[in-house]
């Protein structure tokens, strides 16, 4: 989150976040992918699942504000904190949502570094269909 930032301060635009966001739970689905000591078909299901959602999101998040300039709410703090939303942005959108990632993706992690079952089971069949 902060290479991303770093990236917005030169566009001066906060919205970049947003299409990140989703690929960043990709990459965290890939490395507990890696880390975990799971089921491998579980692993495997686990991260497709997640990057077939995340890269669809993303992909539709850039293509909605390509070219708009920066978002209403980012624009807004920018007006509040103008000296300092630099800083701000970096505390208050990207280290924040660096976090919510960590805390939402918990329970995947969870499910990745766990052994047991070695095989699918109906609650993943039926994951998959709803």
């Amino acid at each position: 989150m902060t290479l991303i930032w770093l990236g917005s301060l030169g566009r001066h635009g906060a919205s970049i976040v947003d299409i990140f966001w989703e690929p960043g739970f990709v990459m965290l689905a890939a490395l507990y992918f890696a880390l975990g000591d799971g089921s491998a078909p579980r692993k495997l299901l686990l991260t497709a699942l997640v990057a077939i959602w995340g890269l669809r999101l993303a992909i539709h998040i850039f293509a909605r504000n390509v070219g708009k300039g920066e978002g209403k709410r980012y624009r807004a703090w920018r007006l509040q904190n103008l000296q300092h939303f630099w800083l701000t942005s970096y505390f208050r959108v990207f280290l924040l949502q660096g976090v919510l990632m960590l805390i939402i993706t918990a329970p995947l992690l969870a499910a990745q570094m766990r052994p047991q079952p070695q095989t699918l089971t109906i609650w993943d069949y039926l994951g998959v269909e709803l």
